[in-house]
């Protein structure tokens, strides 16, 4: 059996079924998906690393680039940008398709000191949430962020001025298992790509095909800057809004929306 390389270098043998699995939740079929996982299997070799075989399988699903971008999603998170600001907006963004009151970015004064909320959300309960981006693979969320989330949250709520009933962190890529142990233990609630099982980052996207914009190969940088400035930050956003609304939104040219548009609808209406 081959060993692969993981972003953070360890060594994991090589399992097919999760890119069988990753390929179908992209929107394949399960034939097709086969068909990818074989000719992955000829192309491997001892030690190879986990961004090689990305490679490997975005190049042979370059016929299907609608299956290729969603195949990507942790990628394009990555993409969102070199500050966690864009990523904020975005988780937002996901909650309220979820029945949240959501804002963004929020000065809050607890009983020691005064704290920068990344996001407050709101149903049936208060919660603050603290975002920790990550644009590298490989780097994991620990317990030292887990414990600094929770002392925040433990600090606001004893303001009685607040109204926060738990604190949440909530993470593009993986906690480890001391930090899942910690927030257990002390009621934190946790969101990172694959934690919890049926509420993790990737299930609640795909579960409603809340595709960030970075998932769209016609929004590059400059694009992507001007749709974050008007905190449109979901594919989606270009389906559910009409042209002219876009134009005057995001003062881009119609030739570019309807090339976005176009591609909006490929990736997010499999």
């Amino acid at each position: 059996m081959v060993n692969v390389t993981k972003a953070s270098g360890e060594k994991e043998k090589f399992d097919k079924k999760k890119i069988e699995r990753t390929v179908i939740k992209a929107g394949a079929s399960r034939q097709f998906a086969d068909k990818i996982v074989r000719e992955v299997e000829k192309k491997i070799y001892e030690g190879i690393t986990t961004k090689e075989i990305l490679k490997i399988t975005l190049k042979l699903l370059k016929d299907n680039p609608e299956v290729a971008s969603r195949y990507d999603l942790k990628r394009a998170i990555m993409n969102l940008g070199p500050s966690g600001f864009p990523f904020e907006k975005f988780f937002a963004a996901i909650l309220k398709n979820y029945g949240y009151e959501t804002k963004v970015g929020v000065t809050m004064t607890g009983k020691a000191t005064t704290h920068e909320v990344d996001i407050i959300a709101i149903k049936e309960k208060n919660y603050m949430i603290e975002c920790k981006y990550h644009n590298q693979l490989g780097t994991h969320t620990d317990s030292k962020v887990a414990m600094y989330t929770y002392a925040r949250y433990l600090d606001l709520k004893n303001n009685p001025e607040n109204k926060i009933d738990l604190g949440w962190l909530v993470t593009n890529t993986k906690c480890t298992s001391h930090a899942i142990q910690y927030a257990e233990g002390v009621g934190l609630k946790i969101t990172s790509w694959q934690y919890p099982k049926n509420e993790n980052l990737q299930k609640l996207i795909m579960k409603k095909r809340l595709y960030p914009i970075t998932i769209l190969k016609s929004v590059n940088g400059s694009i992507k800057e001007r749709l974050s400035q008007v905190s449109i930050v979901l594919a989606r956003d270009f389906i559910d809004s009409n042209l002219e609304e876009l134009k005057i939104k995001t003062h881009l040219p119609e030739s570019i929306l309807n090339k976005i548009i176009k591609e909006a609808r490929e990736v997010c209406e499999c």
